[in-house]
C-alpha cells in the first residue's frame, strides 16, 4: 500500500511543481488565459521549465533526492505567495448540460481506465527500459555521465526530466502518471480551444477522439514521451493563437520556452519548433521578435546538442553519424535502425492505414476505426481556424514516414482530430460519431476487429494499482522483463556488466546491460559472441595477393568495390610476408584505418573471433594501412575475411617516395580454409579481455540453441535461468 501512496505524491507533487512554475510565467507574462486554459497551459509551460532546471542540475551532478524534491518544493511555495496558485483568468460561456452529460460521462469512463493503469506496477517494454532506465541511473550517480553503451542515452528527454523528481519520490508508477498528467492537459487544452472559438462541440469532440483512441490511452498511460510531446505542441499552437489576437510581447517568451521544448522533448517534434518561429516571424516581421523566440528556444535546445557533442562527439545522436562521425555509432546499425523503423514489417505502405487504425499488430497500437475518415478533415479548411489547425497538423505528421510505429502519430493528432470535428456541421452527428469512437475503442471491443496480438490495455487494473496485488507478484507473473532484471541483480555480481542480445528491463536493475544494437561496443562484443557458432563470421576465406619482393614502408589494402546493402568491408587479420616468413608484428607499426579508425587494431589482434569492420557499406577507397616504420621486404599479404562479405574487390598498394600510392596486386587467390578450432574459447576468451563475464541469452535470440546444448565448450557455466532465459558465466576463458 505504501508504494501506491508514494507512488501518488511523487506524480501530485510534480505535477503541482509543473503548474505553479507556469502559473508564475503565465502571470508574468499577462497571458489572457480563460478560466478553462490556465491549468492545461500553465503546467506545460512549467514542465518546460522544469524540464531545464532538472537538466542543470544533472549537469552539475547534484541529483540528490533532497535537492531533487526541494527543486519541486520551491515553485509550488512561491506561487501559493505570490497569488498565482489559485484559478485565475476570464470566464466562459456555460456549456450545455446535454454536452457535459455526454461528453462528461466518456471522459470519465475512460479516465477509470487510464488513471488505474498509470498507477499500476510499469510494465511497458520501452519505459521499463531506457525511458525510466537512464532516469534511475543519474540518480544513482546523482548526474549525467558519458553513457555510450546505449544510444537511447543520447536522445533528447525533456519528457523524462519530469520523470526524474517523480521517480525519485514514487518510483515507475510516479513517472506513469506524470506521462498521464500530461495526455489529461492534452485533452483539456483541446477541449478549452474549442471553446475560445466558440465551438465547445468541436473542442469537445476533437479531445475525446484524441483522448478515447487506444494507442493514445495505453501510451498516455506508460512511462512513455509520446502524449508529453503532443501536449507540448498543441501548447505552441495555442499560445501562438493567443498571442496572434493580442501581441501581448511578453507572450513570445513561453512561445520561445515552448517551441524549444519540443525539440528537448523529441528530435522530431523540431517541425513544430520550426513552425513557431516562422509564426512570430511571418505575423510580425521584427527581428526583434523572432529574436526572443528564437533565443528562448535555443536556451531549451543547446544544452541537449552539448550534452551529446560532449558524451558522444555528435549534437544529434544518434542520428547523423556519416557526418559527424564518432567511435560510438556505426553508421550501418543507423541504417539498419533507420530502415526498420520506416517498415515494421510493413512491406506494402499502402496498408499503412488499415495497420495504424484497425489491426495495430506491426506497427504497435492502434488508433481506432474511426480515423479512417481522418481525410474528412480536408472540410475544415473552408475555416480559418481549420486551415490554422492542419498546417502545424502537416508538419508534425510528416516524420511518420521515417518511424512508422502508430504512437508517433500521436503528436498530430489533436490537429487533425480537431479539423475532424470541425467539418462535421450537425452536432447530433458528431455525437454520434464520437459515441461511436468510444465504443470501439473501449478494451472489450478492441479484440473483435483487430489484429491477435495488437498492443492495447484490456482491463482496469484498480487491484494491482492500489496494490492489492503486491508489486512484486503482479511483476513476476506478468512481465518477463522484471523477472530477467531480477535474475540479474540476484545473480551477478555488482558493477559487472552483462551482453544480451536483446534489451531488458533497465529500471528493474543496477547491472549495465550491453545491449547487441545499441552502441558500436555492444555490437562488436556481439559479433565475437556470434564467431564462436555461427561459420559465416568465421575467418574462413582468405585472399593471397604475391608479387615480386618490393622494399616498402608503407602497404595498404584498397577496397575498390561497392558492397550489397548493409554490407561492410570486413577483415579478421592482416598479415605480411617475406619468403613465406610473417613479418613479425611490431607495437612499432603505425595502423591506420578508413573508415573506423578506432578498431584497426582487431586486424592485427591475432585472435579469429575478432574483426575489423568499415561500419559502412563497403565503398571504393576504405583501406586498412600500415606503416612498419622502416622499410621492409614484402612479397605477399594475405587477408583472412569471412563469407558474410560477399562482395570483396580489394588491392594491394605500397607508398612510393613520393608519397604516391601504387597498385602491386589486385587479382587475389581466393581460398577456403578451415575455421580454427575452439572457436567458442576464442570468443569467451576475447569477451573475457574486455571485461564481460556475464552474457544473457533468451531462449529464442540467435544462437541461443548452441549455448545450451553446450555450454562447456565455450567455457561457459549456467548460473541462472527463468522466464525463457539464461545468464552464463564465462569460467574458462
Amino acid at each position: 500500500m505504501w508504494q501506491a501512496f508514494w507512488a501518488l505524491l511523487g506524480a501530485a507533487v510534480t505535477v503541482a511543481a509543473c503548474y505553479a512554475t507556469g502559473a508564475l510565467i503565465v502571470d508574468w507574462a499577462h497571458a489572457p488565459l480563460k478560466r478553462p486554459e490556465r491549468f492545461p497551459l500553465a503546467f506545460v509551460l512549467g514542465a518546460s521549465v522544469l524540464n531545464l532546471a532538472v537538466f542543470a542540475i544533472l549537469a552539475l551532478k547534484i541529483a540528490y533526492r533532497p535537492l531533487v524534491v526541494g527543486l519541486l518544493l520551491v515553485p509550488i511555495a512561491w506561487a501559493v505567495w505570490q497569488g498565482s496558485w489559485r484559478s485565475k483568468g476570464d470566464p466562459v460561456e456555460p456549456l450545455s448540460g446535454v454536452l457535459k452529460k455526454f461528453c462528461g460521462a466518456i471522459f470519465a469512463a475512460f479516465t477509470v481506465l487510464y488513471f488505474f493503469h498509470a498507477w499500476a506496477p510499469e510494465s511497458s517494454p520501452d519505459g521499463s527500459a531506457y525511458h525510466l532506465g537512464l532516469v534511475a541511473r543519474y540518480l544513482r550517480v546523482h548526474g549525467f555521465e558519458p553513457v555510450i553503451t546505449n544510444m537511447y542515452a543520447n536522445l533528447s528527454a525533456g519528457v523524462e526530466m519530469l520523470f526524474l523528481p517523480a521517480f525519485a519520490i514514487g518510483k515507475h508508477s510516479s513517472a506513469a502518471l506524470v506521462h498521464y498528467a500530461f495526455l489529461v492537459a492534452l485533452a483539456m487544452a483541446m477541449f478549452a480551444y474549442g471553446r475560445r472559438i466558440g465551438k465547445p462541440w468541436v473542442g469537445a469532440a476533437g479531445a475525446l477522439l484524441v483522448y478515447a483512441s487506444p494507442v493514445v490511452g495505453l501510451d498516455g498511460s506508460i512511462a512513455y514521451n509520446d502524449c508529453g510531446v503532443a501536449a507540448i505542441v498543441f501548447s505552441v499552437f495555442y499560445f501562438l493563437e493567443i498571442w496572434d489576437e493580442v501581441r501581448e510581447p511578453r507572450l513570445l517568451i513561453p512561445i520561445g520556452l515552448l517551441a524549444g521544448y519540443c525539440y528537448a522533448a523529441k528530435y522530431t517534434a523540431v517541425a513544430m519548433t520550426i513552425y513557431a518561429f516562422l509564426f512570430v516571424a511571418w505575423k510580425s516581421r521584427k527581428v526583434r521578435q523572432c529574436a526572443v523566440v528564437a533565443a528562448c528556444a535555443a536556451a531549451m535546445i543547446l544544452p541537449w546538442m552539448a550534452k551529446d557533442w560532449i558524451y558522444a562527439q555528435n549534437p544529434v545522436a544518434p542520428f547523423l553519424n556519416r557526418i559527424f562521425r564518432n567511435p560510438y555509432r556505426r553508421i550501418v546499425a543507423e541504417q539498419e535502425y533507420a530502415d526498420f523503423l520506416s517498415r515494421y514489417g510493413v512491406e506494402n505502405k499502402w496498408t499503412l492505414p488499415l495497420e495504424v487504425t484497425v489491426r495495430g499488430e506491426k506497427t504497435t497500437g492502434l488508433l481506432g476505426p474511426f480515423f479512417l475518415l481522418a481525410p474528412l478533415a480536408l472540410l475544415a479548411l473552408r475555416f480559418r481556424e481549420g486551415r490554422r489547425l492542419l498546417l502545424p497538423g502537416l508538419l508534425l505528421f510528416l516524420p511518420f514516414f521515417t518511424n512508422v510505429g502508430t504512437r508517433f502519430l500521436i503528436p498530430c493528432l489533436p490537429f487533425f482530430s480537431l479539423a475532424m470535428a470541425m467539418a462535421v456541421p450537425w452536432t447530433p452527428l458528431l455525437a454520434a460519431m464520437v459515441l461511436f469512437h468510444a465504443v470501439l475503442s473501449w478494451p472489450s471491443m478492441i479484440p473483435r476487429y483487430s489484429a491477435p496480438y495488437a498492443w492495447h490495455l484490456d482491463r482496469i487494473l484498480w487491484k494491482q494499482a492500489i496494490r492489492k496485488i503486491p508489486q512484486d507478484r503482479y511483476l513476476a507473473q506478468n512481465f518477463g522483463g522484471y523477472g530477467i532484471a531480477r535474475l540479474i541483480d540476484d545473480n551477478v555480481p555488482k558493477g559487472a556488466r552483462v551482453l544480451a542480445v536483446n534489451g531488458v528491463a533497465d529500471s528493474y536493475t543496477t547491472h549495465e546491460v550491453l545491449v547487441s544494437f545499441q552502441a558500436a561496443l555492444n555490437d562488436d562484443l556481439a559479433d565475437i559472441l556470434d564467431a564462436g557458432w555461427d561459420e559465416s563470421r568465421q575467418p574462413t576465406r582468405r585472399l593471397t595477393f604475391k608479387f615480386p619482393v618490393r622494399t616498402v614502408r608503407r602497404v595498404r589494402v584498397l577496397e575498390t568495390g561497392v558492397g550489397a546493402p548493409l554490407e561492410e568491408f570486413k577483415v579478421h587479420e592482416l598479415r605480411y610476408f617475406y619468403q613465406g616468413a610473417e613479418l613479425p608484428r611490431n607495437p612499432a607499426w603505425r595502423l591506420r584505418a578508413w573508415p573506423n579508425p578506432w578498431d584497426v587494431q582487431m586486424a592485427f589482434d591475432n585472435s579469429p573471433a575478432t574483426r575489423w569492420r568499415s561500419w559502412e557499406v563497403a565503398a571504393p577507397g576504405m583501406y586498412l594501412d600500415t606503416d612498419f616504420g622502416k622499410f621492409e621486404f614484402v612479397d605477399e599479404v594475405r587477408v583472412d575475411t569471412s563469407f558474410d562479405y560477399a562482395n570483396v574487390r580489394l588491392q594491394v598498394e605500397a607508398m612510393e617516395p613520393s608519397g604516391h600510392w601504387v597498385k602491386i596486386s589486385a587479382d587475389p587467390q581466393t581460398d577456403v580454409i578451415p575455421a580454427p578450432v575452439d572457436m567458442r574459447r576464442w570468443a569467451s576468451r576475447d569477451l573475457h579481455e574486455r571485461g564481460v563475464d556475464y552474457i544473457l541469452m533468451n531462449d529464442t535470440d540467435w544462437g541461443a540453441d548452441d549455448m545450451r546444448e553446450d555450454p562447456g565448450s565455450w567455457g561457459f557455466q549456467e548460473i541462472a535461468r527463468g522466464y525463457g532465459a539464461r545468464i552464463y558465466k564465462v569460467v574458462a576463458p
